[in-house]
C-alpha cells in the first residue's frame, strides 16, 4: 500500500520532488522507491523530463487500480481501529474557516484520539456520510429558508450565523464603496465555486432575482483560480465575511445583507464525539468569534450592525 501511495502522489503532484514533500520524505528516497516499484513491474511507470513525471500506459493502468484499492484499504484500517476500541474521529469539512477551529477543539477535548480529516468542495455528501457512520464529525452550512434537518442517528448544532460578502478587483468602480448594492452587480460575470452545494446556489440565485436580475455565471472554478480572475477584473464572487482579503481584490459587504448562512457542526450520536459535543461546540463558537474580529471588513460591519441573530 505504501508503494501505491507513492505512485499516486507522484502522479498527483507531477514530479518526484513535489511528491516527496507531500509524503514527508526525501527526493532521493522516493526516487529509489520508485525504481524498486518499476523493477517489480518490469517496466517504467513514469516518463521523467523537464516537464516533470508523466505516467506511461503501464503507469496509467497501475494508477487506475491504485485509486480504487487505497480508499478500500483505508476503510478497512479505520474499521479495524474502531473494532479494537481505539478512538478514531473522521471529520469531514467544507471549505469554510470553521475547519481550523474544529481540529483545535478536537485536539484539546480528545487528545488520545486519532483525527482523520477530509475536505469537500460542497457539503451535500456530508450528511449522508454521517448517517452511514463513515464520518464521526462534519462542518456543515445551511441558508435562510433552507434549514438542514439531521438524519436519524445524527445531531446538528449551530455555531454562528454569518453574512456573505462580495469580492471585487481593486480597480473595480465599486471597490471604494463601504457597501455594495447587489443590484449594482447585475451586469457582472459571477465566479462560483466549482462544487457549489444546492442550498448555496439556490440562495444566491433567489437573492439576485429579488434584486432584479438573473446572475450571469462566467466560470465555476476553485478558490485560488477565482481569486486570480477577480483580481484581474474578469468577474466578481462571493466570500466569507471572515476572509482577511487577497492580493489584488477587495471584499465588501452587500447592503441589506441579502446573502447569509449558518455554520453548523454535525456528529454521529453513537460515535466518540457525542459525549464531548457541548464543550466542542462552545469552544468552536468562542474561537470563531475571536477570529472574526481579526477580519477588518467584518469587524467594521459588526461595529455598524452587530452580529446577525445567532442560534
Amino acid at each position: 500500500m505504501r508503494h501505491l501511495r507513492a505512485v499516486c502522489a507522484i502522479a498527483d503532484h507531477g514530479s518526484i520532488s513535489k511528491a516527496a514533500v507531500a509524503l514527508k520524505t526525501s527526493q532521493p528516497s522516493l526516487a529509489a522507491q520508485l525504481r524498486r516499484i518499476e523493477s517489480m513491474f518490469g517496466s517504467p511507470l513514469f516518463e521523467r523530463g523537464r516537464a516533470g513525471a508523466t505516467p506511461t500506459p503501464l503507469g496509467d493502468w497501475v494508477l487506475a487500480r491504485s485509486r480504487s484499492l487505497l480508499p478500500a484499504f483505508e476503510e478497512l484500517r479505520r474499521d479495524g481501529m474502531r473494532y479494537a476500541g481505539r478512538k478514531l474521529v473522521r471529520a469531514g469539512c467544507i471549505s469554510t474557516h470553521l475547519a481550523v477551529h474544529i481540529v483545535k477543539a478536537l485536539r484539546e477535548l480528545m487528545p488520545d484520539a486519532e483525527i482523520d480529516m477530509r475536505t469537500e468542495e460542497a457539503m451535500d455528501v456530508l450528511p449522508t456520510l454521517l448517517r452511514a457512520q463513515r464520518l464521526e464529525l462534519a462542518t456543515l452550512a445551511d441558508y435562510p429558508d433552507r434549514v438542514l434537518v439531521p438524519p436519524s442517528g445524527v445531531g446538528y448544532a449551530a455555531v454562528a450565523a454569518e453574512p456573505i460578502f462580495v469580492g471585487l478587483a481593486r480597480t473595480h468602480p465599486l471597490a471604494d464603496r463601504e457597501e455594495v448594492e447587489l443590484g449594482d452587480l447585475a451586469d457582472e460575470q459571477w465566479c462560483l465555486p466549482v462544487m457549489m452545494e444546492v442550498g448555496h446556489r439556490d440562495h444566491f440565485t433567489e437573492a439576485c432575482e429579488k434584486a432584479g436580475f438573473v446572475p450571469a455565471i462566467g466560470c465555476e472554478v476553485t478558490v485560488s483560480v477565482a481569486v486570480d480572475l477577480i483580481a484581474a477584473g474578469r468577474c466578481v464572487g462571493m466570500f466569507q465575511a471572515t476572509s482577511r482579503g487577497y492580493p489584488g481584490l477587495v471584499i465588501r459587504p452587500l447592503a441589506g445583507t441579502p446573502l447569509s448562512f449558518r455554520h453548523l457542526v454535525g456528529w454521529t450520536e453513537a460515535g466518540p464525539v457525542a459525549p464531548h459535543i457541548r464543550k466542542l461546540v462552545a469552544t468552536v463558537r468562542q474561537d470563531y468569534w475571536a477570529k472574526a474580529g481579526q477580519s477588518p471588513v467584518y469587524r467594521g460591519w459588526l461595529r455598524r450592525y452587530g452580529p446577525l441573530p445567532q442560534p
